[in-house]
């Protein structure tokens, strides 16, 4: 006879562990989170980890606020391994300096030095001073945001895993992959795993790039698409580097933007990145390629060492994992629009460490207040409430895409910070 729950969360990364801890303190609902694999085995683990401005729509923007007052709360009581090494945007001749404040700034974030939007602008030479391996050329300064950082997300979600079963309402199901949705009618009745049925109330698909999969087995099709991206690691502290603030340069590595990031123990870590789905990256998460492609490395390495000067560094083959991203580089949370009692978090582009407090808010809402919008007054210090509807998942089919703001991705950051990393 199958078991039964309230709620079903398939995924146990970031998006569905953090989801589930916030279900079980808004509900007094039985959870049951069903993980395919190990715990952060997914795109979660393969991330940087990082917490930065996310700033390029109203939407992403409060995201990243609920994201860093999140992460603020954890850690003062729990060690996550967060380093606030910075980010830092580096301005070469041909851009604007010193550069305007960011938009969002007055209305989420008023220059408080403890605030993510809190920069110091340096001028050529404290910029190459504190920062020694960039090399001067076309160097017209640059600005540090001293309040990012990055998490071990490991730590992170093994945290989230405890705080959750915890409350005595979740049960985390490692190893036990979901393998068919059984419908009755307009829902889905039944979960069906490798270790059983569960009869259920609502399904949440936090699957991350296995989320069309996911929403296959209830026989909808879901408008994301699993890309391919790549990592890898080059031996900072042979250049006596210990640490180093999410950062890049304005060139492209294969036509992709590169960020890199100070990592523990004196490396650093370059990745791919791009807001939405590229052609080129789509891959089978099931069965995509884990290393890096054979010359990858060295093309970082060809790039980086034009702008930086790492005579001794040696870069490494590191690793891949799979985005789930979108067409409109936005993420998918809402309410299914025809299996009424399927919710879909998918479709992060990049951007779930920093995103998840807020994703797991916008499920609450949805799931437990029937609403479509979410409440920011706890982190503003004032009422404010964003609209999450854009975010339906029956957008693409309406072609009613998002569209980022009409500028520049966090000012001039494009190149240099592009306020991401490669996690879901």
């Amino acid at each position: 006879m199958p078991a039964s729950t309230d709620i079903a969360v398939v995924g146990g990364g970031i998006i569905g562990l953090s989801a589930a801890y916030e279900l079980a303190k808004a509900t007094s609902a039985r959870i049951v989170v069903f993980d395919k694999s190990t715990p952060a085995s997914g795109t979660t683990g393969g991330s940087a980890g990082v917490l930065c401005l996310c700033d390029f729509h109203d939407i992403y923007a409060a995201y990243t606020l609920l994201g860093d007052a999140r992460v603020r709360e954890l850690r003062r009581s729990y060690d996550i391994g967060f380093h606030p090494w910075g980010s830092l945007a580096v301005y070469y001749e041909g851009n604007t300096f010193p550069p305007p404040q960011d938009p969002f700034a007055t209305r989420f974030g008023p220059d408080r030095p403890d605030s993510l939007y809190h920069r110091e602008v340096l001028d050529g030479d404290e910029l190459l001073r504190r920062f020694p391996w960039i090399k001067p050329d076309r160097v017209l300064g640059g600005a540090v945001y001293p309040n990012h950082g990055f998490v071990n997300p490991y730590r992170l979600v093994d945290l989230y895993e405890r705080l959750a079963v915890d409350t005595g309402q979740v049960e985390v199901l490692h190893g036990t992959p979901v393998l068919q949705l059984r419908t009755d009618g307009d829902r889905i009745a039944t979960v069906v795993t490798r270790r059983g049925a569960w009869n259920v109330g609502e399904v949440l698909n936090a699957g991350g790039p296995w989320g069309a999969k996911v929403a296959a087995l209830a026989g909808r099709k879901l408008a994301l698409t699993p890309q391919r991206i790549q990592v890898c690691v080059a031996t900072a502290f042979d250049d006596g580097i210990e640490s180093g603030p999410l950062t890049g340069v304005p060139e492209q590595v294969r036509g992709e933007g590169v960020w890199c990031r100070g990592e523990e123990g004196g490396t650093f870590l370059f990745g791919q990145h791009h807001h939405m789905t590229k052609p080129g990256f789509t891959v089978d998460p099931d069965s995509a390629n884990r290393v890096n492609d054979d010359d990858y490395p060295m093309d970082v390495a060809d790039v980086y060492r034009r702008y930086w000067h790492l005579p001794k560094s040696e870069f490494l083959n590191g690793w891949s994992c799979v985005y789930g991203t979108t067409e409109d580089g936005f993420p998918i949370v809402s309410r299914d629009g025809e299996v009424r009692n399927l919710l879909h978090a998918v479709g992060m582009n990049g951007h779930g460490i920093t995103c998840h407090a807020g994703v797991a808010r916008t499920i609450r809402a949805l799931m437990v207040e029937g609403r479509g919008d979410i409440d920011l007054s706890d982190v503003l210090g004032r009422p404010e409430r964003i609209d999450i509807t854009p975010l339906d998942a029956g957008r693409f089919e309406r072609g009613e895409l998002i569209a980022f703001n009409d500028r520049p991705v966090a000012p001039d950051l494009e190149r240099a910070v592009p306020a991401a990393s490669p996690e879901d």
